[in-house]
């Protein structure tokens, strides 16, 4: 496929708005080929209108010459972005506790839910493992047990979503579940990288060995292993650790939680521009914000050879899977019936209040 450098640059950034205006984002895909948007509850009110703004996002895109990715992150649970109308699933944690059989299932109708409303992108599964004691940030959002049951059940989940049209994105490497803090906050120092590499590395490891097409980057500093930098900007620690073999899509968690650091608050866009990352997630206040990070990293590329040929491999690898995944700007969409989902999630849900009992 034949891209400007403007349309490859824009291929690099899946933007996410921080109100209910929509516009700002139409007209970045426009004027500056973003490869995608996340979308979040705040977004829509009801059904309609998640189908509406969806379709206005794929109409804004049809002149562009890579498709869209439309991305959530639709755990279930307490992280849910489905409007009202449609029940959420019980949290994953409580489903792979009682009956692993429910893993599938809840990886069906989620992915059934999301590719019938045109999301074709699930920042999910969360594949750290859970410590009870510790991370109030992962609550009821892991896989129950050890890291050998959390990769048989992300392999699981992985599979359904592929096979419903979805892209699931694991999260969040190396493993956040060694932590106590929440990133969203405070990013966390692990100071025990040896528990790292042993244990919390291993599910991911074993995705990327399964197959997986994407995975997302953490906001957490490790001794020894991200040379004092959160693991999503340090590119000494995504090259030895991620890109030496693995071939999928490599993304950041969402930036802006970096710019609530101190530490990090000045220099985590620099480092983010020019990191080993493919695509970077942010949320943006509007298209002014937006725009300036786009030309800042045009200006960064200027007569700067290696960037411009990890922006040309990064490319190739986005468009490698929304080739794969058959990715389409159609508008064809909101064909599922909200009451068939809904009986479906409750069946689930009742399933797992009964295996509790």
């Amino acid at each position: 496929m034949n891209l400007s450098i403007d349309e490859k640059i824009g291929q690099r950034f899946i933007f996410g708005v921080n109100n209910e205006n929509i516009d700002d984002i139409i007209r970045l895909i426009k004027e500056c080929y973003i490869g995608g948007v996340v979308l979040y509850s705040r977004n829509y009110d009801n059904y309609g209108n998640m189908l509406e703004v969806i379709k206005r996002l794929k109409d804004a895109n049809k002149n562009n010459k890579v498709p869209l990715f439309i991305a959530t992150d639709q755990e279930g649970g307490r992280v849910n972005r489905m409007p009202p109308q449609i029940h959420v699933l019980k949290n994953i944690f409580d489903i792979s506790k009682y009956d692993d059989a429910l893993v599938k299932d809840n990886a069906r109708i989620t992915g059934k839910m999301l590719y019938n409303v045109g999301i074709n992108m699930n920042l999910a599964p969360v594949m750290d493992i859970y410590n009870n004691s510790k991370s109030k940030l992962l609550y009821k959002r892991c896989f129950y047990g050890d890291y050998e049951n959390v990769s048989k059940l992300g392999r699981n989940y992985i599979g359904e979503l592929r096979k419903n049209g979805v892209i699931p994105v694991i999260k969040h490497f190396p493993g956040h579940g060694i932590s106590k803090y929440d990133s969203h906050f405070l990013i966390p120092y692990i100071f025990n990288y040896q528990e790292v590499l042993d244990k919390h590395m291993k599910p991911f490891k074993e995705a990327i060995d399964y197959g997986c097409d994407a995975i997302m980057l953490g906001h957490l500093v490790v001794r020894k292993l991200t040379n004092g930098l959160p693991a999503s900007i340090s590119s000494s620690f995504i090259k030895k650790y991620l890109r030496n073999g693995y071939n999928g899509i490599i993304m950041t968690d969402e930036l802006n939680m970096l710019r609530r650091n101190i530490f990090y608050k000045f220099i985590y866009m620099n480092k983010a521009l020019v990191s080993d990352n493919d695509i970077l997630l942010i949320k943006i206040k509007d298209y002014n914000e937006g725009y300036r990070i786009i030309s800042k990293y045009k200006s960064l590329l200027l007569n700067n050879q290696e960037y411009i040929n990890k922006l040309d491999c990064s490319v190739i690898r986005i468009v490698s899977v929304k080739d794969k995944y058959k990715i389409s700007d159609d508008n064809d969409i909101g064909k599922i019936s909200i009451d068939d989902i809904n009986v479906e999630i409750d069946n689930l849900n009742n399933l797992v209040n009964f295996t509790k009992k």
